[in-house]
């Protein structure tokens, strides 16, 4: 009963596994644009006025991305400083905002971490019916090992997409120093 249990856990976090990459894809896409579509917009612009000076906002107006939407600086509003330029309150210091995109590498680590997910899974299923030979291996063979190695996997992936969301945001908060020089 306990291997079945375990088993069991093992499908559902394969299945959260491929969910996740599901909902990363589907929050670097399509997630601010639906929220601003249902307040169409006005209530996210009045609060961008209200939260930062007017040269700020007329920059954020500039820019393609964050006149279309504001939302990654409203967001952060709370970590952005206005000085000569835009910097960023990072925890601990006050420096530039991220320069680089790094969109594309961590939704690779999401893809690895899914395919580790979905090996965990196939592997479980495999050492119900055959042993994976040699001491090296031997934590295969066992179901609660591979369990744990999948919430683990579970975890990082879910660290990494909310290191997603913020440095993407902070980047796109940043390229308005391009307007405000």
């Amino acid at each position: 009963m306990q291997t079945v249990a375990v088993l069991t856990a093992i499908f559902v976090g394969v299945a959260f596994a491929v969910y996740q990459v599901y909902d990363i894809y589907y929050a670097q896409n399509f997630q601010d644009d639906e929220s601003l579509a249902q307040d169409g917009g006005k209530s996210a612009f009045a609060r961008l006025k209200a939260a930062f000076p007017a040269r700020v906002v007329a920059a954020a107006m500039e820019d393609e991305a964050l006149s279309r939407n504001p939302q990654p600086l409203l967001r952060r509003r709370r970590s952005v400083v206005v000085e000569n330029e835009i910097r960023i309150r990072y925890p601990g210091w006050i420096g530039r905002p991220v320069t680089h995109n790094w969109r594309q590498p961590l939704l690779v680590v999401v893809l690895i971490d899914c395919l580790l997910a979905m090996f965990l899974g196939g592997l479980s299923l495999y050492t119900v019916a055959y042993e994976v030979p040699g001491e090296a291996f031997a934590w295969m063979n066992d179901h609660v090992v591979v369990l744990l190695l999948l919430v683990l996997i579970l975890l990082l992936t879910h660290v990494v997409a909310r290191l997603d969301v913020y440095l993407h945001d902070i980047y796109r908060i940043g390229r308005l120093n391009r307007f405000l020089g």
